[in-house]
């Protein structure tokens, strides 16, 4: 059979697939997003679930139940997460074939409300950092069963930048300013170190990742979970306006060191480096190198060049 980079299931197919996992009786299935996973929503005579399909490849079993064990633990610790469900012989992920290879796949409880929409406002962010504090604070007693990706430098920076000097050979002008600024982020990212917050991380932590409920904020989408710098799961927020306001709810709960607050922007190079590699590299594997044009690696090749104005 000729090589496949990625298969797209059928719904209905996996009706029949989420019954005999879970012992569920479907009703319907359908295709929410295809992206570098799949989503799916079920609906079953016990309610609304989400099925995520993970992509061949990214993620092993291991990484992806230890990042289901953790939401597990969230939600018994009380943070409001999207509360996953586990398969009849009690194992929290699965898997199916797939004709590029196995694929991972985990259910989980829809989580009602909305995404929070502009004009975002201070009393949200406020709440957003009380509830990311809550998360890092309950996996201070999380205990792993196995190994799950852990954030070290050489992955979260030094091999990503690799890749994305290599996507810009043909650019040296922009290569270096990469370049530059990386090497800059790296000395800081080792000088702070020993005094940084760690343990495990969301890894995404971003207002898409929020759900507007009646009963308050609930987080999901830990796919980029692992063990790491807690810093590193504020620097999206430290980008916006509402950083003042996250920072006070977060401090209600957590206290934020000065290493950590000193490290926060060259926390922020790596992941922006971790950025390019996505969108100039991984992404055009399974959407085609038009995606390139789309701006988002544009927008994160700015922001790097901003920094070596500014920083450097």
């Amino acid at each position: 059979m000729t090589a496949v980079l990625r298969s797209v299931f059928a719904p209905d197919a996996l009706r029949v697939v989420v019954e005999e996992a879970y012992g569920l009786v479907v009703e319907g299935c359908m295709l929410l997003r295809s992206f570098v996973n799949d989503v799916y929503e079920v609906r079953s005579v016990g309610g609304r679930h989400v099925l995520k399909i993970y992509c061949h490849g990214r993620r092993s079993n291991a990484e992806v139940a230890w990042e289901l064990e953790f939401v597990a633990h969230l939600a018994a610790a009380g943070v409001p997460v999207a509360r996953i469900v586990p398969l009849v012989g009690g194992q929290l992920v699965g898997e199916l074939a797939a004709p590029e290879g196995p694929r991972p796949f985990a259910l989980s409880e829809h989580v009602d409300g909305c995404k929070p929409e502009e004009p975002f406002d201070g009393t949200l962010h406020r709440d957003f950092g009380r509830l990311v504090a809550r998360l890092h604070t309950a996996g201070d007693s999380f205990r792993a069963v196995r190994p799950g990706r852990g954030f070290i430098l050489e992955r979260m920076l030094d091999e990503p930048l690799a890749a994305v000097l290599s996507a810009l050979r043909d650019q040296p002008e922009t290569r270096d300013v990469v370049r530059r600024v990386a090497a800059r982020a790296r000395r800081q990212i080792v000088e702070h170190a020993d005094g940084l917050d760690r343990g495990p991380c969301h890894g995404d932590v971003s207002l898409d990742n929020i759900r507007l409920t009646s009963g308050g904020l609930v987080i999901y989408d830990f796919d980029l979970a692992g063990d790491g710098w807690r810093a590193s799961d504020l620097t999206g927020v430290r980008a916006t306006p509402f950083w003042d306001a996250f920072a006070a709810g977060y401090t209600e709960v957590r206290p934020l060191g000065p290493r950590d607050l000193a490290v926060l922007p060259w926390l922020a190079v790596a992941g922006t480096v971790a950025n390019l590699r996505f969108h100039l590299v991984d992404k055009p594997r399974f959407r085609g190198t038009e995606s390139v044009d789309e701006g988002w690696a544009a927008r994160e090749l700015a922001s790097l060049q901003a920094i070596a104005d500014d920083l450097i």
